[in-house]
């Protein structure tokens, strides 16, 4: 339980250290995440100032060991709680898995905006889209995720 606590307390500061700052990019980051096209992430990157474009490329090194942290967490809470134990063992088996499929995505999606900032040859179109789509499914699992928590923890409550 002890991990849990740290991963718990690692994956909050984490994602607080990354809103403050990110805090100055305008459009957000969800913006940029849920672009399908060369020309929507271009658009946003045009929007921001140099600084910000920099803020936004910095921002990884705070990503990365956020998806570590929120990925293993994920796992650990549905593995070594008993957050889900009224669910189905399929359903704990899929919810275990959330997390860390939602963090790989994260990845892919973070590694893919990192090709599209640094490239210079000419990119593929279809990458533009599975940024987007890795982006989604991201935020899907996430949603999900924390929907079936906040369910466990009001049935657990009744």
């Amino acid at each position: 339980m002890q991990t849990v606590r740290i991963l718990a307390a690692a994956s909050a500061l984490l994602f607080v250290a990354m809103a403050l700052y990110t805090s100055p990019l305008d459009p957000s980051i969800p913006a940029i995440q849920f672009t399908f096209t060369e020309s929507a992430f271009r658009r946003i990157l045009n929007a921001w100032q140099p600084a910000v474009v920099s803020r936004f490329k910095a921002h990884f090194a705070i990503d990365f060991p956020l998806l570590a942290c929120y990925g293993a967490l994920g796992y650990l809470l549905s593995k070594r709680t008993g957050l889900f134990r009224r669910a189905t063992p399929r359903t704990r088996s899929l919810l275990a898995l959330s997390l860390p499929v939602a963090a790989a995505a994260d990845a892919i999606e973070n590694a893919l905006h990192l090709y599209f900032l640094y490239a210079t040859a000419p990119l593929v179109r279809a990458w533009y889209v599975a940024a987007g789509v890795t982006a989604s499914v991201k935020w899907l699992l996430i949603v999900t995720f924390v929907c079936c928590s906040v369910y466990a923890l009001h049935r657990k409550v009744d």
